[in-house]
């Protein structure tokens, strides 16, 4: 499988995810030039909007834990592509930034807010 295919299969997985655990998808692949931001969710019971970087991978390992492909170069471009966000829709409640690992088909991870720097 293509890492296209497999991201945009991971995006759904997500998507799906969110939804049935009562998040209002709002947006996908939301782009500012260089930047993106995979899907914008509201989170319905915290109240807040949210913002997801998903990580997809064919196989699940524990020698290459698939959070860690959140490196300080995609957290700066997380960090931007949210700003940009906010501004263009005059966004001041409350949000935060996840990341969903996706593999084996599943979400075998939910890393929820990943710090007060990204929003």
């Amino acid at each position: 499988m293509t890492t296209q295919l497999t991201g945009s299969l991971g995006e759904e997985i997500a998507a799906q995810y969110l939804v049935s655990n009562g998040y209002d998808v709002r947006e996908r692949n939301v782009r500012f030039k260089k930047f993106e931001i995979d899907i914008v969710a509201y989170d319905t019971q915290e109240k807040m909007m949210v913002f997801v970087e998903v990580k997809t991978r064919e196989h699940h390992s524990q020698r290459y834990p698939i959070h860690t492909a959140v490196d300080g170069r995609k957290r700066g471009a997380m960090r931007k592509a949210v700003a940009r966000w906010v501004t263009k829709h005059d966004y001041q409640e409350s949000g935060r930034t996840d990341v969903l690992c996706v593999s084996g088909g599943r979400v075998v991870e939910h890393i929820k807010d990943l710090g007060s720097d990204f929003y």
